[in-house]
């Protein structure tokens, strides 16, 4: 228990200057409390830590009162990590540092829960009797020995605008991202969906389509690298994953199924994957079944049903699900499997998936389109295709955040006035750049200089969000203690550390293909 948070007129506020402090070995705490302020070339001696340790330091700044009713407009997702938080009721005080609530994963709201749980204190209770300040902290890991001083930015370090000298972003992004898949492949060749560092623990929670994607992106990594134990585990993936989802509906049919059960989009994702997979031989039954899928939920209207079933939830996530459908659909008949629709079938299914979203745009629809048109004026030379991807990612472009953001939000995709679009997110920043990679590659083919470099800033811009995003070093996971199991991946946002499977996948596919069109020559100008 600390003093009030609220001093009297004219007297100093004991709170400000105060430091939270937290030793940890290996990541795990070991003793933290708020001291007295103390220099942080002497704070190691100060809390007694070891030349092997690291300590978490927040250093309280200035301190404000916040209104009960003012609760939601000061503490919210965007300054987490940034501001601290008091909350006092009962004579009870409890201070929350902000690397503190990094390392918890904790959110404003659910702290305030847990410290009226902890004490039985109602709602009511609280409005009636407590008390909330907000406070500013400087941010700083310092090792146990004292000589390593680094300042943090919201519990990491952030990324420059630009990089540096010889840096590769794409690159240092795509082999973090390998060799974290490698770590966490496990013998039967799952990876895990979804894993929250702050508890060291694996979520059940799970999805067919995100995981096919990974077994997509890793084998697309291997070939590009060459490497055979990437590859190796990229098979192992798709075995897995097919064996799990994989079912014979009949007729010629194969679909993924899933409790909820089974979607368009899993389908062409899981067809998509063996036609990108070393092990892809294995799977001609699969893949063939696969293809007579997709090809029976073609819609005259839409463009494609979005369920083999329940039918209830037909036509839900069409924006995503059309996309992997006509994207699967391009690269069938690029490549001229069995059951590969005709160009005029991709033709058909095109426009009306074009004049469906001219009805009602989405950004969710993009990048797959985006990658679905690429795909096919690779395959026709029609400049319809090139066009329509103009014209959706000059409709994207301007949702990029990047002026008057925390220096750490820099390049995420959100539009705050369409809040329905969805949420900021690792994984739709990573699906994005997949889109404007194919995007900035038709805009050089054409010869279109100004749309080839206004995509080519926001793929930098984006990989410089990816690459805040992703477990760098021990400064990103001061606080985890099975680090292998993080390094590499992909938090979901700044201010929330959890590592999903998708964020991973999209984020190293987005990064493959600008490694290979780097590698590529100048394409020549199209019909």
């Amino acid at each position: 228990m600390i003093g009030s948070p609220f001093p009297t007129a004219g007297m100093r506020d004991e709170a400000a200057g105060t430091t939270w402090y937290c030793v940890r070995r290996g990541g795990a705490a070991r003793r933290s409390g708020w001291i007295p302020e103390a220099p942080l070339d002497d704070l190691h001696r100060r809390v007694e830590a070891r030349p092997e340790d690291s300590i978490e330091v927040s250093m309280a700044g200035e301190f404000r009162p916040v209104p009960r009713e003012r609760f939601s407009k000061v503490f919210y997702n965007r300054v987490r990590g940034r501001i601290g938080m008091e909350i006092t009721c009962r004579g009870e005080t409890e201070r929350l540092a902000p690397t503190r609530m990094m390392a918890r994963n904790l959110s404003f709201a659910r702290a305030l829960e847990r410290f009226c749980e902890r004490r039985n204190i109602a709602r009511e209770e609280f409005a009636a009797r407590g008390a909330l300040r907000a406070f500013s902290a400087r941010q700083f890991l310092v090792s146990g020995d004292g000589r390593r001083v680094t300042e943090l930015f919201r519990g990491s370090v952030p990324v420059p605008p630009n990089p540096a000298p010889g840096e590769d972003r794409a690159g240092d992004l795509a082999d973090g991202i390998g060799r974290w898949m490698l770590a966490n492949t496990g013998s039967d060749g799952s990876l895990p969906y979804k894993y929250w560092p702050s508890r060291g623990e694996g979520s059940p929670a799970d999805n067919a389509i995100r995981r096919f994607l990974a077994s997509l992106a890793l084998a697309r990594l291997g070939r590009l690298r060459g490497d055979a134990d990437l590859r190796e585990a990229a098979g192992r993936n798709l075995r897995f994953n097919l064996k799990r989802y994989f079912r014979d509906l009949g007729d010629g049919r194969g679909a993924i199924v899933e409790e909820a059960g089974a979607k368009l989009g899993a389908a062409a994702l899981a067809g998509l994957a063996i036609l990108e997979s070393p092990a892809g031989d294995e799977f001609r039954t699969e893949l063939g079944m696969l293809t007579a899928g997709v090809n029976s939920l073609v819609h005259e209207e839409y463009g494609f049903r979005t369920f083999f079933f329940p039918a209830e939830r037909d036509g839900q996530n069409w924006n995503f699900y059309s996309g992997e459908a006509l994207l699967f659909w391009a690269e069938a008949l690029r490549r001229r499997i069995p059951g590969a629709p005709s160009p005029e079938q991709c033709e058909e299914a095109f426009a009306r998936c074009r004049d469906r979203h001219r009805r009602a745009r989405n950004p969710a629809f993009i990048p797959w389109h985006t990658q679905a048109c690429a795909s096919l004026f690779e395959a026709t030379g029609q400049r319809a295709y090139a066009d329509f991807t103009f014209e959706m990612n000059d409709w994207l472009l301007p949702m990029q955040q990047w002026e008057g953001l925390p220096k750490d939000l820099r390049g995420r995709f959100f539009d705050p006035l369409r809040p329905d679009f969805g949420p900021p997110h690792a994984a739709s920043t990573g699906a994005y750049l997949e889109g404007l990679a194919d995007a900035a590659a038709l805009a050089r083919a054409v010869g279109d200089r100004g749309r080839a470099a206004a995509y080519g800033r926001a793929i930098e811009r984006g990989l410089r969000s990816l690459r805040q995003l992703q477990f760098r070093g021990a400064e990103d996971a001061f606080y985890v203690s099975k680090r292998w199991r993080v390094m590499g991946a992909l938090r979901v946002e700044a201010y929330d550390n959890t590592i999903r499977l998708d964020s991973a996948a999209h984020a190293l596919a987005a990064a493959v293909k600008l490694l290979r069109a780097r590698d590529q020559p100048e394409p020549g100008r199209a019909k």
